[in-house]
């Protein structure tokens, strides 16, 4: 019975954050609001596990008697497809993400806008348009000086996924 009250747990837990994160998901979408690597911990990917987890235990605990059958079942059948999401899904949209080297070298000297505010000696976010497609991504003054939102900055060069900026007089 107390089994049954943490299938049940991870299973609203799990599937409710995945509501909640693909609401927010269409919400950054048009805030302009992305991650960064293709990580296996990805929270979408936990809540994706917790949910085949309980859903996978509450379906084989009255099958088993013994309840490590069924955490077993549930644990492994979470983490295979939890895995598969990740190898079909989340590394090609990555990959895909990302820009190509010889296209970062073309990218240097187009103009931005700094669309989240880069503190001093810190990190923001700038847009911009290359081949008609509108892009974005972390940025850094090139200097170490604060640059506010809205500004237009020229990009500089690119370093470990990181637009290195200056503003553009």
């Amino acid at each position: 019975m107390a089994l049954n009250v943490i299938f049940f747990i991870c299973l609203g837990v799990g599937a409710g954050f995945v509501v909640i994160t693909a609401l927010l998901g269409q919400i950054g979408g048009a805030l302009d609001i992305d991650g960064a690597a293709a990580s296996p911990f990805k929270p979408i990917l936990i809540a994706f596990f917790l949910t085949v987890f309980g859903g996978l235990g509450l379906i084989f605990t009255p099958i088993f008697p013994m309840a490590w059958m069924a955490i077993s079942i549930a644990a492994a059948g979470g983490l295979g497809l939890s895995w598969l999401i990740y190898r079909f899904v989340v590394v090609p949209l990555y990959r895909w993400q990302n820009t190509s080297a010889h296209e970062r070298q073309s990218i240097i000297g187009v103009t931005a806008k700094v669309t989240e505010h880069i503190p001093q000696g810190g990190f923001g976010k700038i847009t911009y348009t290359y081949e008609d497609k509108i892009m974005s991504g972390p940025a850094k003054s090139e200097d170490g000086n604060e640059i506010a939102r809205n500004t237009v900055v020229e990009i500089m060069y690119i370093e470990k996924n990181t637009y290195h900026v200056r503003e553009k007089v």
